[in-house]
């Protein structure tokens, strides 16, 4: 028998496969599809074997040193979609296929255990009084707020750090590291549910259910938009899409845009179906990899998710779901910078699937697809029960006369509203989205700013662990006495954030209940389900948050709802401002009112008059759309061109800036005359995490000339050490 020689793909930033032999005791666990450990460079990787072949190479190969799985871990299907990402992106094949697998997977992970970490001691009682490092205080600030600790993936990712300062702590015995059961399968999994019937749909809910299942009955690819309003019952819709999908022997991919979502969403389903699972990177690893290989074997009819969930391993995917399509965490950040409804249209396309993109405020890219037929466009005009959408009142933060008090936030126009709502023992959600205290401290004198040492950002003030943070990198420390500049004692706080407004909340309703929900108070995923567990049985009266309490909250006896600063993102320097504004603000306006009693929205902001504004008050998204679209057309923005984002990084601003003047000098050579490159430039945010940064933008006619420039950019050598850089197609954002 001749060799076999197998054409493995690694994790790496390099876009090549690499040949290994396969010795004849693994040929039959090292076919394509199956997950293979190799020797590279003094190391032991793991990778995916993308192709197999006899023919011996013209170079000498090392032998595969194991093959520990008895069926590949992507089918065929996945292995194409992974071939398409890489290509599309611009990332390699091993980096394509590491992000559709998760890490448990990949390091086979299977025992249902996890690290957990306690705070030990306090370090000031420490006997050798060494100081914390930076990263070392973020770790024992974190344990700090929830006694009892959390995982060591968890703890990591909250502090901004590897392993290694948590570590260095153990040993110091500042902080206990123990091994403790994790549940499998998932919490929310556990939790019994009362199963409901469905209930009788409206006419127009009816329309778009008969419309979808003609579509799932035909078992070919057919992609729609449901435009319907906030409460008008998209989730009874993907709910008969799920049953109609199941009936014909196929499953379903639902995609939520926040982890924050998956216990309701997840509880909503289970109350129709049996066979739910669950996908996200909240989970251990142990319980992602069971989820996923339960997935694998078909043991589930629907998955839900968020982004990484599109590459859940269903064997006959009849139907995808995203839910908020137009929300931008759809769109990974780190190589390979995919969007998820974007490749869930690739997948669905070959899989020959149905796709449902929901929401009531679609991104111009998804509703122009619509517009011109290459989508179906499904509406759902009013709210179910015939609920009026709610009394919507534009309160100007400049008029003097709605300032009740010269250090409040809230306009006389928001105040009234809260009593009221609290007077009709109603409840009330209040955004504000910046966290922390202030979002900046400024000395009177002289103008000084509290800034970050590694970003060219101004620290944003927590009053509640009084520490100045940047949440760009993490950086904490304490504001100074005196400015550091002029040494005057009366540094100044400018600026809002949810702790602010909580503090102004007890201030003023001092007999409210009033709770907090941003990324700071919510000390583990299972706070998020805890907090509106209680807000659902009227545990809380005010409930005070960032964005993640501007979508998917269904709660029947909030009359009120008020966004204490609407322009907030409105003037950032990004062609999306205005219709990331218009969203935002049409979204969480769509939370009041969902119940017997009709709703109210206060929208306070300096800007009344803006388009974003006042369209968005009118709840009248396709005259946003359309007058937005024809300023898109205009200055050439998606979705009229295609857009690819070129950044790159560096400790000296000189070489960086010489590096990214090379990459435009090849782009040039690259792309065709209709293409516009833009810069390069320097980025909204020049420097981040000790990173000066400079960036190019390449507007094309087509993914086909973006694809040139691409190819471009791939084929040069790597840069000097020192460099980074990184290139995103279709961005959504360009800060």
């Amino acid at each position: 028998m001749s060799p076999t020689y197998a054409a493995v793909a690694l994790d790496l930033p390099v876009d090549r496969l690499f040949t290994y032999r396969v010795p004849v005791q693994l040929r039959d666990h090292a076919a394509v599809g199956h997950r293979v450990r190799v020797p590279f460079r003094g190391r032991s990787l793991v990778g995916i074997v993308a192709e197999v072949e006899n023919d011996e190479p013209s170079f000498n190969t090392l032998d595969v040193a194991e093959a520990p799985d008895e069926q590949p871990l992507l089918t065929d299907d996945l292995l194409a979609l992974g071939r398409f990402v890489a290509r599309y992106y611009g990332s390699s094949l091993g980096e394509a296929l590491a992000a559709m697998l998760p890490r448990g997977v990949r390091k086979r992970a299977g025992k249902a255990e996890r690290l957990h970490v306690v705070l030990a001691m306090d370090p000031r009682t420490e006997p050798d009084g060494k100081p914390l490092t930076e990263a070392q205080t973020r770790v024992v600030r974190q344990l700090k707020r929830h006694a009892d600790g959390y995982s060591l993936v968890e703890l990591c990712r909250r502090a901004r750090c590897s392993n290694s300062p948590v570590h260095t702590l153990e040993k110091r015995g500042i902080v206990a590291v123990e091994k403790r059961a994790a549940p499998d399968p998932d919490d929310e999994m556990q939790a019994p549910v009362e199963r409901r019937d469905a209930p009788t749909p409206t006419k127009a809910q009816a329309a778009v259910i008969d419309a979808v299942r003609e579509a799932v009955d035909a078992e070919a690819f057919a992609a729609f938009l449901l435009l319907g309003v906030t409460g008008s019952g998209k989730t009874e819709i993907y709910l008969r899409a799920i049953r109609d999908c199941r009936a014909r022997g196929r499953q379903a991919i639902v995609l939520v845009p926040e982890i924050a979502l998956t216990p309701q969403t997840v509880r909503r389903f289970r109350r129709r179906f049996d066979k739910v699972e669950v996908l996200h990177s909240a989970m251990t690893e142990a319980e992602r990899a069971s989820a996923w290989r339960r997935i694998r074997a078909g043991e589930a009819d629907v998955v839900i998710g968020p982004r990484s969930a599109i590459f859940a391993p269903v064997p006959k995917l009849g139907l995808l779901v995203v839910d908020e399509e137009h929300e931008a965490t759809f769109k990974q950040q780190n190589t390979p910078r995919y969007h998820a409804r974007d490749v869930g249209i690739v997948r669905a396309q070959r899989a020959g699937a149905v796709v449902l993109l929901g929401s009531a405020t679609p991104s111009l890219e998804t509703y122009r697809h619509a517009l011109e037929g290459k989508y179906g466009l499904l509406r759902l005009p009013e709210r179910v029960g015939g609920r009026s959408l709610p009394t919507v009142q534009i309160a100007d933060r400049r008029s003097g006369d709605e300032r009740v008090r010269a250090r409040t936030h809230m306009t006389r126009t928001l105040e009234i509203r809260i009593e009221e709502a609290l007077r009709k023992q109603g409840q009330v959600i209040l955004l504000q989205n910046r966290r922390g205290y202030a979002t900046s401290v400024s000395c009177r004198r002289c103008g000084f700013v509290v800034a970050c040492t590694n970003c060219d950002v101004a620290l944003t003030y927590h009053r509640s662990d009084a520490v100045s943070m940047c949440h760009l990198c993490g950086h904490e420390e304490h504001v100074p006495s005196a400015c550091p500049d002029c040494a005057l004692p009366d540094l100044k706080m400018h600026g809002i954030g949810t702790q602010t407004v909580e503090e102004e909340l007890g201030q003023r309703f001092p007999d409210a209940r009033v709770a907090r929900m941003d990324s700071d108070s919510m000390a583990t995923r299972a706070s998020y389900e805890e907090v509106l567990d209680r807000f659902g049985r009227r545990e809380i009266d005010i409930l005070v948050g960032t964005q993640m309490i501007a979508k998917g909250l269904d709660f029947p006896h909030v009359l009120l709802v008020g966004i204490i600063s609407a322009d907030t993102a409105i003037q950032l320097p990004d062609f999306r401002a205005g219709e990331r504004t218009f969203a935002l603000l049409a979204q969480v306006a769509g939370r009041a009112g969902r119940g017997e009693s009709d709703g109210r929205v206060v929208i306070q902001t300096l800007m009344p008059d803006h388009p974003a504004i006042t369209m968005a008050a009118d709840q009248d998204f396709e005259a946003f759309a359309k007058k937005e679209l024809e300023e898109r057309r205009q200055f050439g923005y998606p979705p009229f061109r295609r857009l690819l984002r070129v950044v790159v990084r560096g400790k000296h601003a000189h070489a960086v800036e010489q590096r990214a003047l090379d990459l435009q000098a090849l782009i040039v050579e690259a792309a065709t005359k209709e293409t516009q490159i833009l810069g390069p430039g320097i980025p909204p945010i020049p420097r981040v995490q000790g990173m000066h940064r400079r960036q190019l933008l390449v507007k094309a006619p087509g993914h086909r000339e973006i694809a040139d420039v691409l190819a471009c950019l791939r084929s040069v050598p790597r840069p000097r050490r020192g460099i980074e850089e990184s290139w995103d197609v279709d961005p959504v954002g360009v800060l």
